[in-house]
Formats: C-alpha cells, sequence, structure tokens
C-alpha cells in the first residue's frame, strides 16, 4: 500500500496467477489504477485482455504514491467535462466495480479551494464550471477566514524556497478563492486500482506481476506498409499475441515507447518526473471530519488536503523556484523524502495553516510521475495500428480513472471499425452528466493546451 492509507485491512492480497494464455485480443502494458480501468471496461466489453506488469502488487507504482485528489478545476472545457463525469464515478464507486470481496475504496467529499493567485486563470475556469453544470462559489476575502478559520489568506506570493530570506515576508494583501463543494478524494488509491482489477479478473481479464516487456512486437502490412502491433515479448522471452496493445505503464511508458520500432506519430511527448508528497500533522480546525479541504495554493506553491488520523497530505505544484528532476530511467528514482522538498512544502502548508504540525523527521514518499509537456494526458491510438497509449497519466489523472477505460475502449471500437481518429476526433459520451468529451484533447499530435502545468494531486 501507499504510505497515506486509512486504518483497514486492504484488497491487496487477493491475486493468485492465473493460468496463462498466450492469446489475448488486448495485452495492457501496466496495473496501476489506469491499466486497471481500462482492462475493466475492455473486458465487459467481451474482450479476452491480459495485463501485464513488472511490479509486485497492482497500483504499487505512481499510483500509490498519488494524494488522489478528485476536482473538476481545470483551465479547458473538456478538462473540466472529464473531471466531472469521474466525480459522479468515484461517488458510486461501489457500483461501478460491481460485487467484488474486501473493502472498497470511498471517496471523500470535503470540498476543495482554489485561492486567486497569478497563473491560475479563474475567470476561464468558472466559465467552463458554469458550461458543464458544476456547483462552484466565490468566497470573498472577507469570508474564507470566516468560513474556514483554519486558513490563513493571506498573499504571500510568489513562491519561495523555504531558505529563500522572502520566504517570511509579509502578506501584502488578503486572496479570496473558488470553492467546488463537491471536490475531495479517495480515501486509498491503491484499494481503488485493486477493486477495479479485480473486477476486471471477475469479467475474465488474465493478470500477470513480475512479467517485464522487453519488447511490442509488429508486423509490416504488405499492401500499405504500415506497422500493425502484433503483441509483445517478456524479459524472459515469452510471447504473448494479441493484434492491441495498451501502454498505461504510467512513469515506465516513454521507455515502453522508445522500444517500438516504428514511428508513433507523437509531436506531444511524457517524461518521468519525480515527485515528493509529504505527511504533517493537521491542524484542530482543517480535519476530515470538519473545516479540512483539498486547497489549490498556487500563491504559496503547494497544495494539500486533510487525511486519516489527524494529518494532512502537501505536495508541490511546479513552482518556478522549485526545480524539476526529470528520470530517463523510472526505476533511478529516489523514494526517500528529502529534507529541502520537505522543508520547502511544509513550511508552505503551514504559513497557510499554522496549526499545522510538522514532524521533526520527514515524513512522506518520493516517486516517479508521467507528465506531458502541458499536464495534460495521451488517451491516443498511434501510427501503429494496434498501438494505443494512455499515457502521461501521473498526478492530475487519478481523478478520471473511473472512465479512462470507457475512453479508451469506445476508442479502440471506433478505431478497429476503421474509424480516422486523427481526421476526425471520436466524441466519447459522458453518460453520467450527459455530455460529450471530445477525444482529440487527449491527441498525441495536438498544440500544446494551455494550462497551469501543475500536478495537484
Amino acid at each position: 500500500m501507499g504510505p497515506f492509507e486509512p486504518d483497514r485491512e486492504t484488497a491487496c492480497t487477493f491475486y493468485i496467477q492465473p493460468i496463462f494464455s498466450d492469446v489475448s485480443d488486448v495485452v495492457v502494458i501496466g496495473a496501476g489504477v489506469m491499466g486497471a480501468s481500462i482492462a475493466l471496461d475492455l473486458s465487459r466489453a467481451g474482450r479476452n485482455v491480459t495485463v501485464v506488469d513488472k511490479g509486485e502488487a497492482v497500483g504499487a507504482g505512481s499510483t500509490s504514491a498519488s494524494s488522489s485528489v478528485v476536482r473538476t478545476s481545470y483551465s479547458t472545457l473538456d478538462g473540466v467535462t472529464a473531471a466531472w463525469e469521474s466525480t459522479h464515478a468515484w461517488q458510486a464507486f461501489e457500483s461501478h466495480v460491481g460485487e467484488i470481496t474486501g473493502p472498497v475504496a470511498r471517496f471523500v467529499r470535503c470540498g476543495m479551494l482554489m485561492l486567486a493567485a497569478p497563473g491560475f486563470d479563474r475567470e476561464r475556469t468558472v466559465g467552463h464550471l458554469e458550461t458543464v453544470g458544476v456547483p462552484h462559489e466565490i468566497i470573498s476575502a472577507d469570508d474564507l477566514p470566516v468560513r474556514f478559520p483554519a486558513i490563513d489568506n493571506g498573499r504571500y506570493g510568489p513562491p519561495a524556497a523555504a531558505q529563500d530570506p522572502g520566504f517570511f515576508r509579509s502578506a501584502d494583501g488578503l486572496l479570496d478563492a473558488l470553492w467546488l463543494p463537491d471536490s475531495g478524494f479517495v480515501d486509498d488509491p491503491q484499494l481503488a486500482a485493486a477493486n477495479m482489477m479485480q473486477a476486471a479478473l471477475a469479467a475474465g481479464a488474465t493478470l500477470r506481476l513480475r512479467a517485464e516487456v522487453s519488447s511490442v512486437d509488429l508486423s509490416t502490412q504488405h499492401t500499405s506498409g504500415a506497422s500493425q502491433a502484433t503483441g509483445v515479448t517478456l524479459v524472459d522471452g515469452e510471447r504473448l499475441n494479441a493484434p492491441v496493445v495498451v501502454n498505461a505503464a504510467g512513469p515506465w511508458s516513454a521507455q515502453i515507447n522508445a522500444r517500438v520500432t516504428a514511428d508513433l506519430g507523437m509531436t506531444v511527448t511524457t517524461r518521468a518526473l519525480r515527485q515528493e508528497v509529504h505527511t504533517l500533522g493537521a491542524a484542530p480546525g482543517f480535519l476530515v471530519e470538519s473545516g479540512g479541504a483539498v486547497v489549490g495554493d498556487l500563491d504559496l506553491g503547494a497544495y494539500f488536503r486533510p487525511h486519516f488520523g489527524d494529518t494532512m497530505i502537501v505536495g508541490g505544484v511546479e513552482a518556478d523556484c522549485d526545480p524539476l528532476v526529470w528520470l530517463d530511467d523510472a526505476d533511478a528514482c529516489n523514494a526517500h523524502v528529502t529534507l529541502e522538498l520537505f522543508e520547502n512544502q511544509g513550511y508552505r502548508a503551514a504559513r497557510r495553516v499554522p496549526g499545522a504540525k510538522i514532524p521533526h523527521q520527514p515524513k512522506g514518499v518520493g516517486a516517479a510521475y508521467d507528465v506531458s509537456g502541458d499536464w495534460v494526458p495521451i488517451y491516443d491510438r498511434t501510427s501503429v495500428d494496434g498501438y494505443y497509449l494512455a499515457v502521461g497519466t501521473s498526478g492530475n489523472q487519478f481523478k478520471n480513472a473511473p472512465i479512462v477505460g470507457g475512453i479508451m475502449t469506445r476508442l479502440i471500437e471506433a478505431c478497429d471499425r476503421g474509424h480516422d481518429h486523427d481526421a476526425d476526433p471520436v466524441i466519447y459520451h459522458c453518460g453520467r452528466i450527459d455530455r460529450p468529451l471530445n477525444l482529440g484533447h487527449y491527441s498525441r499530435c495536438r498544440e500544446l493546451n494551455a494550462t497551469s502545468g501543475t500536478v495537484i494531486g
């Protein structure tokens, strides 16, 4: 399990390796929350799905390090649409996964505050919220400390490192905030992945852990000369045949793509980025049971939310003063927290929530996240027929996990029928909110979206 799970038994120990088959309709690379969601929907659609992951457990990679924030504060209309549909899915997550054994991950509706700050285009976001029908409210600078007394709403930005003398400058004004009452977090991200994988296995999927992919296998179509996926080969030499391969390998996705000996037609790529998330003691007025909310704080350069056991989780928002640590090999990620980042993020949270308790020893986790150039994921086909991407998802896409399986299933089915998704993007219908989602928004060859460029969970 990840470092932030509630104190209860998990459902991550039910996996018994099934009898293996070397022939499937689909091979999904990655058993994180995205791979589990994709396997679930494809299996329910009648596909013979095999999930492979080199790890020891479902959701043990970046999924387990997620802060599992569920929010709708996106700067694009499609981003808000997908997040609002997903919020409804999390609210009904138990029915989404169906009858499975053991505990089921829970959505905690605590609301979210997006503090006013440069870099957050609130007017555009509010416009999208109104279009989609997401409840929201602007809380004035005078009312904010009345409604959330644990929060200091002073304007301290721009963000600075804790070691910078300017970090302790006095406030030069007060911040108001955008309030999203239906936002919150999922109590255990790895359990959520395990729940969806268990449901996928019940629907007929096969799971293979400790199975690392060495190559994505291709053939050449004689009439067109185009490449076609034919399956994958594992590092032990075993071959798994399938006409459809989905890369959902998280921080390892770019390394998988590099093993494909054909042009994928990507103008948007992904890289592994090291992140840290830390645990502090929560202020008395900032608890899950009362007063605590997810807070996006671009003014100080952090996000945080309440958690169980009177704690709070704190992460960064890629502020200019915080150097980004890119990784060529996700396996090289240092899983231990560093004192410098712990102080930067912990002090920022403590400044915004003065009653927060900073532990004597850093507590938290370091992990590799998979991000694109605009922090928007890629849910797309590639120029190799049958090879699909669900990548660039780490950090801000956990919230969309329940619908990613449906998105990829809709895309694969359309392309199987010969639809030219590159020329005429597939539309996914968000049935819970009755709105269309243009999957061209997630294209591998899109122009980069203008976003805040932050993870926030």
